[in-house]
């Protein structure tokens, strides 16, 4: 039983820090994913709320899962567990039975699951709740009260500011689909002979004397003048191939198709995202126009930009910036995706995405021939996808080694008196 206690208390730490560090640096995909269930259950009123919300949640998540690795506090935080994994199992049960969005984002935009899916997915993870809960009494403290709440409480102060830092900049890791590496048009394109949606297909016919009934495309009455068609009704039975990127369009101001005339120019191509221009950032926009200067005197290299709002929206951030470059029509959704920053500004070589930066982060004319356009643009996709390796790889570590260290440190050196009596030191 002490190795199931074991291995129960680790899983769940392990799962709770994955699914929360997946949102914790992406913070507005979590404001997203929480804008779309208020909307779905017209909750409307808690959207401003959102973003808060979201950082709550992976802050909660990252929490307890630190906590259940290093088994603190584990009567407090096996109830708190509990009641964690009962809220989400019952809200997971709804969003699998009445589907008002598609996916309920447990685990960011890492990994896209189904309704079903997340809710036997907490199902099996209830499990393992169950045993920590029964068994919470027999976990051996690692220390005191007070160092126990201390190191939590840093860990989950360091986690904010993970956020924070993700906020401000972006996400450490990119899991969306417009990634460094990714050439927007071949992303689009459905390849041949890739699956179908599947339909199922019914039709609604109405008899004066019958009343209304269903057919199907076999053996609807089609030559019966006494049969009156009222509606038909598709029904997704099987999802099809689904490319990566399904929902980008760029229009001119005239509303012209212009994407594939985008993304076929040759050489470099700039950027600047916008989703709201109304809100975008104005302190960084001179380093943008400074950017836009240099295209101009450069052959083979274009500068745009991409909003999703208004046209005298988009005028009055033009008057506000003095922007000279010409701004397309986009939808927003889109837009939040391929920079998560509002202005953002992309870096594409041929239609391939090589940098992306947020508006913190714009770079100098100097920095930007020095380190992007002097180099080889499959070198410094590759460049990039290392480091955002090694960066996951090296917080893993670093977090694993710190754990290691603090239970040896109260092990060996740490007071022993507790705070309570339900936290006392157990045979397990």
């Amino acid at each position: 039983m002490k190795a199931l206690r074991i291995t129960s208390r680790v899983l769940l730490g392990l799962l709770f820090i994955f699914s929360g560090y997946v949102k914790a640096i992406d913070p507005i995909g979590s404001e997203l994913i929480f804008i779309a269930d208020f909307q779905a259950f017209h909750m409307e009123f808690f959207s401003p709320f959102a973003f808060i919300i979201g950082i709550l949640l992976s802050t909660a998540e990252l929490a307890l899962g630190f906590c259940l690795l290093m088994g603190l506090r584990m009567n407090l935080t096996a109830w708190a567990t509990a009641a964690f994994m009962g809220f989400f199992t019952v809200f997971t049960l709804i969003l699998a039975i009445f589907n008002p969005v598609t996916d309920c984002g447990c685990f960011g935009e890492a990994i896209k699951m189904t309704n079903w899916e997340t809710f036997f997915k907490n199902v099996i993870l209830d499990i393992f709740v169950v045993i920590v809960f029964l068994e919470r009494k027999k976990y051996r403290p690692l220390s005191n009260c007070r160092n126990e709440f201390i190191t939590g409480g840093a860990f989950t102060v360091c986690m904010i500011l993970l956020s924070v830092y993700c906020l401000r900049h972006l996400p450490l890791i990119d899991f969306l689909p417009y990634k460094v590496g990714v050439n927007i048009q071949q992303a689009m394109e459905i390849p041949e002979g890739a699956p179908q949606d599947v339909y199922e297909t019914t039709l609604i016919y109405e008899h004066a004397t019958e009343g209304r009934r269903t057919f199907t495309l076999q053996d609807y009455p089609q030559d019966d003048p006494s049969w009156q068609f009222v509606e038909t009704i598709n029904v997704l039975k099987k999802e099809g191939y689904q490319p990566p990127i399904a929902d980008f369009s760029i229009n001119s101001n005239e509303w012209e198709h212009i994407t594939d005339e985008i993304l076929s120019l040759s050489g470099y191509l700039f950027m600047v995202t916008m989703p709201h221009a109304d809100k975008a950032s104005l302190s960084h926009t001179d380093k943008i126009n400074a950017i836009n200067e240099y295209v101009l005197r450069h052959d083979g290299m274009y500068f745009i930009g991409l909003s999703g709002s208004a046209a005298e929206k988009v005028e009055q951030f033009v008057e506000q910036t003095s922007a000279e470059y010409p701004i397309y029509f986009t939808d927003e959704k889109p837009l939040k995706s391929m920079v998560r920053s509002n202005p953002g500004l992309l870096l594409l070589h041929n239609g391939t995405i090589i940098a992306k930066w947020s508006h913190s982060d714009i770079p100098s004319i100097k920095a930007l021939e020095s380190k992007y356009l002097s180099k080889n643009p499959d070198k410094l996709i590759a460049e990039h996808q290392t480091w955002e390796k090694l960066t996951s790889q090296l917080l893993v570590v670093v977090l694993f080694v710190i754990m290691i260290m603090l239970a040896y440190c109260f092990r060996k050196y740490g007071p022993k008196k507790e705070c309570d009596a339900n936290s006392r030191t157990l045979s397990a």
